[in-house]
């Protein structure tokens, strides 16, 4: 039987799709890759064949992202999911997290991702229902959650023993409780975020800047009521490469001075630390030469000094440096500070 020229141009046709689609499938937003989904049933058997897509579910921002998950969660092709994103969605609450547990479980099961922040109808027991059936979880974000708390944590911590991510920016109902739970079980820690968890104290942080000295990131951003206690505690994150001590009212330049023991810090913010003058900035200067960020923005106790000491021992490094507010340093063009850092590219963090 001979195949007739239009057939050969189908069969063409069909092959040159396949081959297109294969090469932009892997670069495919997941929303584009959705939408593709819709056109042609070839092009969905094309798509739901290339498994690195649908490694991730991104629902972030989206209406009814409770029931948008189960659905999603219910197709073969998210069997392997690795990573969710429900940042900023709406709809979603314990119940749906109950439902994904007793029957969508295995596909959650090599999990290693998961963003929740702004899920505010989440509380401790629904992360509960999703830590029970994800062990391999590694990065856990839930910024801006006041019905997250100690419970929260305990219930993470039960299943989920790979954590090196924590984000809990927010958070006000965490405790001393809380972060003890972490130092204890999560000693390869790498990122922990614990902006305005404003019930912390020093006590609390005694333990975990013993325990978790793999830190690469520490964000402590508006904790006013920590002290030199817990700065100079910093010091033994001998890892340490970003630290953030935004509002850090009760820091000195003496607790400074033993932050700039963390030699591998490249990016600092110091901003509104009031109490920091020249003498701790240059400690940084010495301490932090690979230094490429460092805010001292409304710091009324510095002046040209350490901005000498900084050009002297970090102006090959710094890229960003914003002293604005800092009403003891001389106000300087933008070519005048480039003279001092002239790798220089960004002159204002705060507006």
């Amino acid at each position: 039987m001979e195949v007739t020229d239009a057939e050969r141009d189908e069969v063409s046709r069909g092959d040159s799709v396949t081959r297109v689609m294969n090469i932009v499938s892997t670069r495919l937003p997941q929303r584009d890759a959705i939408s593709l989904l819709l056109v042609s049933a070839s092009i969905q058997l094309d798509l739901s064949s290339h498994p690195s897509l649908w490694l991730a579910l991104d629902l972030r921002e989206m209406n009814c992202a409770g029931d948008r998950l189960l659905a999603a969660l219910s197709l073969p092709r998210y069997s392997n999911v690795k990573h969710i994103n429900l940042e900023f969605s709406r709809d979603i609450e314990d119940k749906h997290l109950e439902i994904l547990k007793d029957k969508f479980g295995l596909s959650i099961r090599n999990l290693e991702a998961l963003n929740l922040n702004g899920c505010q109808k989440i509380s401790d027991i629904g992360v509960g229902y999703l830590a029970h059936n994800t062990p391999k979880l590694k990065s856990f974000s839930i910024y801006w959650n006041v019905r997250f708390s100690d419970s929260g944590v305990k219930n993470l911590i039960t299943n989920c023993k790979l954590i090196t991510h924590l984000n809990f920016s927010g958070c006000k109902n965490i405790t001393d409780e809380g972060l003890k739970l972490i130092s204890e079980n999560y000693p390869e820690l790498q990122h922990l975020n614990l902006t305005r968890c404003i019930k912390l104290t020093d006590k609390g942080f005694q333990a975990m800047l013993k325990k978790c000295l793999s830190l690469k990131s520490l964000n402590l951003y508006a904790l006013s009521s920590l002290t030199d206690i817990t700065y100079k505690r910093i010091s033994l994150l001998a890892n340490l490469q970003s630290l953030d001590l935004c509002g850090a009212q009760n820091l000195s330049d003496e607790g400074l001075s033993s932050v700039a023991e963390c030699k591998n810090l490249i990016s600092i913010n110091l901003t509104w630390c009031v109490q920091i003058t020249d003498t701790g900035v240059t400690a940084v200067a010495q301490g932090c030469q690979s230094i490429e960020f460092l805010s001292l923005f409304g710091i009324t106790g510095v002046t040209d000094k350490c901005l000498e000491a900084l050009s002297r021992s970090c102006s090959n490094t710094i890229t960003t440096l914003d002293v604005n507010g800092c009403t003891g340093i001389k106000r300087r063009s933008r070519d005048q500070l480039l003279e001092l850092f002239p790798k220089l590219k960004c002159f204002k963090v705060h507006s």
